[in-house]
């Protein structure tokens, strides 16, 4: 399948508008209150050949991660045949009153217009038995169709809920400046046949990605990481 020019364009829109915008809660934050979270490895280390998927590297100028503003960006574009989809992880090791933004408010700047939006559980290997909870998005300009697939990590934790995430955000400027992270992962492709068929190359991707994400992970936030006396760290709550 050859991907439409206008897809490249939105992509590249997407990921540098995704994170670009900060909210700023000035009567909360102070700078300098929290400190940075580092991963445990460099997002560069995530493989480029995943399974049979292999990746190229789609590098964003430094203006736009300038404006961005996080610690670590990754994009990719993965390939599997005639298949394909876009890659773009974001991670912010210390908040400071900004957050990245949704697909929902960075593919209509770019022309696209929501015609769906469902949260969905996916099961992701190396993130424990539990399903994730994850946006599945659908947006259409002109005759084009695109899926974005996407999930945050705040703190350690799986948070489907806008709202939830709008208060994580705040929380460590509210709590005095307390260490916090946010991870955002998003995949996106052009939708073709059916929803269906579109998931299932999301699965089939995530199950080779999985582990590369969860070994990224700062170790305090490992999801997966269990205590001397057998507890997790960190719980992924799907809320």
């Amino acid at each position: 399948m050859k991907l439409h020019k206008h897809f490249y364009i939105a992509a590249a829109i997407l990921a540098a508008s995704a994170t670009a915008a900060r909210v700023y809660f000035g009567w909360l934050v102070h700078e300098g209150m929290d400190e940075a979270v580092p991963l445990s490895k460099p997002l560069a280390t995530i493989p480029l050949e995943l399974g049979d998927w292999q990746g190229m590297e789609s590098k964003m100028d430094s203006k736009a991660q300038l404006k961005i503003g996080a610690e670590e960006i990754f994009h990719r574009i993965y390939y599997r045949g005639e298949e394909s989809l876009r890659l773009y992880i974001a991670y912010f090791g210390g908040i400071r009153g900004m957050a990245p933004h949704s697909p929902t408010v960075c593919m209509p700047g770019a022309g696209f217009e929501l015609i769906s939006s469902d949260t969905i559980s996916l099961k992701v290997p190396g993130f424990g038995e539990e399903p994730l909870r994850v946006h599945k998005d659908l947006f259409e300009r002109n005759f084009e169709k695109v899926v974005v697939v996407w999930w945050e990590y705040i703190h350690g934790e799986n948070v489907a809920s806008r709202m939830v995430q709008r208060i994580k955000w705040a929380l460590p400027a509210c709590l005095g400046g307390k260490r916090g992270s946010v991870l955002q992962v998003q995949l996106s492709l052009q939708f073709t046949d059916s929803m269906e068929e579109s998931m299932r190359r999301v699965a089939d991707f995530m199950n080779q990605l999985g582990p590369f994400v969860r070994a990224v992970l700062p170790k305090a936030e490992d999801p997966t990481r269990q205590t001397e006396d057998g507890r997790y760290d960190s719980v992924v709550s799907g809320r």
